[in-house]
Order: C-alpha cells, then sequence, then structure tokens
C-alpha cells in the first residue's frame, strides 16, 4: 500500500492503532507532507505501530512484504489490523 494518510474520520484526537501480524513488513513514515523524508521500518508479526498525536496524519504504507519471515499462517502471508475511531465520540452529560 502506497504512502497515505488516514483522513476520512470525523475527528483526529483518537489515534491510529496498526497490528501486524504474519510475514514481516517494510514500513515507511514520513511527515504530514507527501514531500517530507520517510524512514523505512521492519514490522514483524505482533508488532504494533500508534500514530498519534502530531503524527497522526503522518504519510505512511506498506513498501513490500518479505515472503517466508513468519511461520504464524500455514500458507505464508501477512495480516494487518489498523484500528480507528471514525466518528467523534458523544459527549457524556453533565452530572
Amino acid at each position: 500500500m502506497g504512502l497515505h494518510q488516514d483522513k476520512d474520520e470525523e475527528d483526529f484526537a483518537a489515534p491510529v492503532l496498526s497490528v501486524s501480524l504474519g510475514d514481516t513488513g517494510i514500513f515507511r513514515v514520513g511527515g504530514r507532507s507527501r514531500k517530507d523524508p520517510t524512514r523505512k521500518i521492519e514490522l514483524a508479526s505482533g508488532d504494533v505501530v500508534v500514530l498519534g498525536g502530531d503524527d497522526r496524519l503522518a504519510y505512511h504504507g506498506i513498501d513490500r512484504i518479505l515472503p517466508g519471515s513468519a511461520d504464524l499462517l500455514a500458507e505464508g502471508g501477512r495480516f494487518n489490523l489498523t484500528l480507528r475511531r471514525v466518528t467523534k465520540p458523544k459527549s457524556s452529560p453533565q452530572v
């Protein structure tokens, strides 16, 4: 998946949480502008990335997958679970 921002939500206060399962992925993360410098990080099975605060709208993506780098899935491959709050939280009534 190429460089992108997760910006379809109503509110950016909550972080984006990403869980990697299976083969290692080469993750690329940059700044809030597509032109900002990027860096590569290897995400192995079980690794978690949190994009929050100033980094919540950082451009990020997966450059490639390293086949055979994990044995979690019988036929190989990688799953990524991305968790993010899409709607604004309901405000609590004042007590």
